[in-house]
């Protein structure tokens, strides 16, 4: 093999190298974004976590009035 085959494979392999780099990269981003995306989601998730204990106090409440009502413990 000359020496001009060698460095024609070498550059082959290393294109291949950068685009799986470039693939993989991709796939990272997907599965955990960054920039505003991320962020957009880290903001979702502390929101939906809020309502969530929002509706257990807003639940708890309703309890407190249905027991004071119907002088009736939970089922």
């Amino acid at each position: 093999m000359s020496d001009f085959d060698f460095h024609r494979r070498l550059s082959a392999v290393e294109r291949d190298i950068k685009k799986l780099k470039d693939g993989y990269q991709e796939l990272d981003d997907v599965v955990d974004p960054k920039g505003w995306i991320g962020e957009a989601f880290e903001l979702l998730d502390k929101d939906i976590d809020e309502v969530k204990q929002e509706i257990k106090e807003v639940n708890g409440k309703i309890d407190i009035i249905l027991k004071h009502i119907t002088g009736m413990d939970k089922m």
